[in-house]
């Protein structure tokens, strides 16, 4: 019996055997939804082979000094396997693409690095041990026909290379390495997953059958419902249409479909009404819910976990770790975000592009729970611009392979479809949306555009008039270094007669909150209120002016800009949003709103009279922008593409063509490139009420690494973000635990931190 693992507080061994066969079945339960069991299967049996050798059995009982590491043990299951293709093309390129998942299952690789070498045909070229390997091989195998088990396995990953028709190479190449990733997520999964249970003398609990939850839930959320039911006004009537037709939407099988609601049209509970009736129809596993902002996700989980229960929602995001002081329910809470193992799980768009394309092998690890799930994606006109290409073409594999059912939810849809996503036959969830849009009418775009634009004098005069007209006044504007210079023009102009705030992401997080709570009151109160900001609080904030003043940006902004004005009809009128434009207006780097700028204008000036909330008006913006855009949708990196690195890598490729078209993706390289937003910040914590300065007082005391962990978590909502090189006014310790703070006199309670030359809101969490 070789031995794969020894228990340290018992030294209980388990088999090679024991845990081959064990990760096998994890792997074949959670890729056989997607038509893949065979292959998980075949992975997990032989993922471990080179531990079958008198060396490993002698490092692994301390029988030697070999260091951690020192043996490679991944090998010789990929060699073993890549040898059963006997030159059929079609089973050599599965072989291979299988035996990629076992070198990778403890992180993933470039197939072809820095120098053109082929990385795989080196590491399966190794011989040291493989015989003796190769010779013990039946002691995993000798019960099974591997002969048999390959071929259902190669006929299962070549059937999942058909689901997509594509005639373009590169986008074939592209699920390729969707597939490979797909598979290595259920092995690492399966893999450590075994090993961990192994370890605590614990089993885990296997997905159970969840109809009977979906049943629950599907009751919870007509018993919801019915609470609104006694409402017989335009705007609720509305609701309940929208959610009574997304609901008989799920009844046929759904892959990859839009969901347009008018902001206020209560999508959350319509979406989440199709999904649980999706799942319940159809026996899917898991609710996806996915957000761009902390701001929305927080709002929404609330809503979302009322309906399922806590004990079956999941929120996987920075922020819920921050108030949790006891380390048994941090444990179990970094468990549940390393599975993703509750029904219901409401994330990040950080997270969920994460698992889809990141080197980290914890984001890898969670990808293959995507499959046989349904989606929902709130606000997808958030998803950047540069990741556009890649985002549709993982749609398609997630849709066409992993049965995922994915629904795209906003007002303002961008024409993915433009580049590369596959929608259904019926794209839409609701076809007659155009009534809703009228329905839900409680606003009116007016651009009041001058030919030279507004200077901040003029600016301000033209928002104080349009206070007085209404009452209160919310002013959104493009940069941070513009809202704070409005915020003190507009304080000396209203200081007797408004309620004068300023919200940026120089605040931190508790700051906005209580800003933004504040802001709640005074309005429901009716007090005259003027607040001043940028486009954070069109992430999602949940608020209601009677007029907003909306800096020329994108259409999709001025949309999103709307819904912070009479958002539940409650004035009784349309009320004005006002479109204007600034002179000199320095923006900087911030390319994007510059191009918007201009396509906005250019619409604007041709459709007259034209309703600029309008869904054609909207997918008109889209298409110029991604237009506008095209050489920068598949992800610049470098010199070259993260789509090209993640599919053909045909640069690469056409130096050595040795390795299989297809099959030479840069994973690592690619994933280390990856990121959703900008990475370029510092997290420095802020003095900003009494709780945070003691929690920089102890973290430059002599403390434990534990509570050191304790007090970081803490500090996140007192953590703001600023652009490296944007911090040069302003005056920053290290902590002795190695964490940046802030002198309390660079803190204002008004206005946060002042930086220079670092204009942009970081919103994407």
């Amino acid at each position: 019996m070789f031995p794969a693992h020894i228990r340290g507080n018992d030294e209980k061994i388990q088999s090679v055997y024991q845990h081959s066969h064990n990760t096998a079945k994890l792997a074949e339960l959670w890729l056989e939804n997607s038509g893949l069991g065979s292959v998980g299967r075949l992975v997990g049996l032989l993922h471990d082979v080179g531990k079958l050798s008198q060396v490993f059995a002698d490092y692994i009982c301390h029988r030697t000094d070999l260091e951690r590491g020192s043996i490679d043990h991944a090998y010789a299951g990929a060699k073993y396997l890549a040898s059963l293709g006997n030159g059929d093309l079609n089973k050599e390129t599965a072989a291979i693409g299988m035996a990629h998942t076992i070198v990778s299952h403890h992180g993933i690789h470039d197939w072809l690095d820095a120098d053109n070498n082929d990385y795989f045909a080196r590491r399966i070229s190794k011989e040291e041990g493989y015989d003796e390997i190769h010779k013990n091989l039946g002691e995993i195998t000798n019960d099974i026909d591997i002969k048999s088990l390959f071929d259902k396995a190669c006929s299962e990953w070549l059937d999942a290379t058909c689901r997509i028709k594509t005639n373009d190479s590169t986008e074939f190449a592209f699920y390729l390495g969707m597939l490979e990733r797909f598979i290595q997520s259920a092995l690492i999964d399966a893999d450590r997953t075994d090993t961990a249970d192994f370890m605590s003398g614990k089993e885990t609990e296997l997905t159970p059958d969840r109809q009977e939850l979906w049943a629950a839930m599907d009751e919870q959320m007509d018993i919801t419902l019915d609470g609104f039911k006694d409402r017989k006004d335009v705007i609720s009537t509305q609701r309940r249409s929208i959610s009574d037709r997304c609901a008989e939407f799920a009844q046929h099988r759904v892959g990859c479909c839009r969901l347009i609601v008018p902001t206020g049209g209560g999508k959350t509970l319509s979406s989440l009404r199709f999904a649980i009736k999706q799942c319940k129809e159809f026996g899917l596993k898991h609710i996806f819910y996915v957000a761009p902002f902390m701001s929305i996700l927080e709002q929404n989980s609330e809503i979302i976990s009322k309906i399922c229960g806590d004990e079956n929602c999941l929120e996987h995001h920075s922020n819920i770790i921050a108030d949790m002081d006891d380390d048994t329910e941090l444990r179990d809470y970094q468990l549940c975000t390393e599975r993703w193992n509750k029904p219901v799980i409401a994330t990040t768009m950080v997270q969920f592009l994460n698992a889809l394309f990141s080197s980290k092998s914890s984001c890898v690890r969670r990808m293959h729970v995507l499959s046989d799930s349904v989606i929902i994606i709130d606000e997808v006109q958030s998803i950047p611009l540069r990741c556009t290409h890649i985002f549709s073409l993982a749609v398609n594999f997630l849709t066409k392979v992993c049965g995922s059912t994915v629904v795209l939810c906003s007002a303002t849809q961008p024409t993915f479809d433009e580049y590369g996503l596959m929608f259904d036959e019926r794209p839409d969830m609701i076809e007659d949306y155009q009534q809703d849009f009228e329905v839900f009418q409680r606003t009116k775009i007016l651009p009041e555009l001058s030919r030279y634009g507004y200077d901040t004098d003029e600016a301000a005069e033209y928002c104080k008039q349009k206070f007085e007209e209404n009452g209160d006044l919310l002013l959104i504007v493009n940069t941070k270094k513009q809202a704070l210079d409005m915020y003190s023009r507009l304080k000396e102009l209203l200081s007797d007669k408004a309620y004068v705030i300023h919200l940026s992401t120089n605040m931190c997080p508790a700051h906005r909150k209580k800003r933004i709570a504040m802001l709640r009151r005074f309005l429901k109160r009716g007090l005259p209120v003027v607040c001043v900001t940028t486009q954070l609080i069109e992430a999602g904030v949940d608020i209601s002016f009677s007029c907003v003043v909306r800096a020329l940006a994108g259409l999709d902004n001025a949309a999103q800009a709307a819904g912070r004005c009479n958002r539940s009809g409650e004035k009784g009128r349309l009320c004005p949003v006002y479109i204007i434009n600034f002179k000199n207006e320095k923006l900087g780097s911030l390319e994007e709103i510059k191009i918007a700028q201009g396509i906005s204008q250019n619409i604007i000036s041709h459709n007259k009279d034209a309703d600029l909330l309008s869904v054609e008006q909207q997918s008109l913006f889209f298409s110029h922008l991604f237009r506008s855009y095209s050489d920068k949708l598949d992800y610049p990196a470098g010199n070259t593409m993260l789509l090209e690195l993640l599919s053909s890598n045909i640069k690469k490729w056409e130096v050595k063509k040795k390795s299989l078209f297809g099959l030479s993706q840069s994973f690592k390289t690619a994933g280390e490139l990856f990121r959703v937003v900008d990475s370029n910040t510092k997290s420095i914590i802020v003095p900003y009420n009494l709780d945070a300065a003691r929690i920089i007082e102890k973290l430059n005391d002599d403390i434990s690494p534990d509570e050191t962990v304790r007090l970081l978590r803490k500090a996140q909502k007192y953590t703001v973000s600023v652009y490296t090189g944007a911090e040069r006014n302003l005056e920053i310790s290290i902590s002795k635990s190695g964490a940046f703070y802030l002198d309390k006199r660079f803190y204002n309670s008004e206005y946060g931190i002042t930086t220079e030359n670092s204009d942009r809101e970081i919103l994407l969490y």
